[in-house]
C-alpha cells in the first residue's frame, strides 16, 4: 500500500486519527484507545511500507515483515 494509493475513506480515517493523537503527542500523555479494524489495516500497511523502504534493516526485521505480510 502506497500513501498515494489510499482511497478517500482511508485518508479520512488517518486524518481523524491524527486529530485524536495530536493533543496527546503535544502533551506527552499516555494514550489507550480501541481502533477500528479499517484504521488498524491502513496503519499496519503504512508501517510495513515505511519499514521496508528504510535502508539497512536488520535481517530479522526483514524476515519478520515477510512473515506477516
Amino acid at each position: 500500500m502506497d500513501i498515494n494509493q489510499l482511497d478517500s475513506a482511508e485518508i479520512e480515517l488517518l486524518k481523524e486519527f491524527v486529530e485524536a493523537l495530536a493533543p496527546r503527542h503535544v502533551s506527552g500523555m499516555f494514550y489507550t484507545t480501541t481502533l477500528p479494524a479499517e484504521l488498524v489495516t491502513v496503519l499496519y500497511h503504512l508501517c510495513v511500507e515505511k519499514l521496508a523502504a528504510a535502508d539497512e534493516l536488520p535481517a530479522a526485521v526483514k524476515r519478520s515483515l515477510r512473515e506477516v505480510s
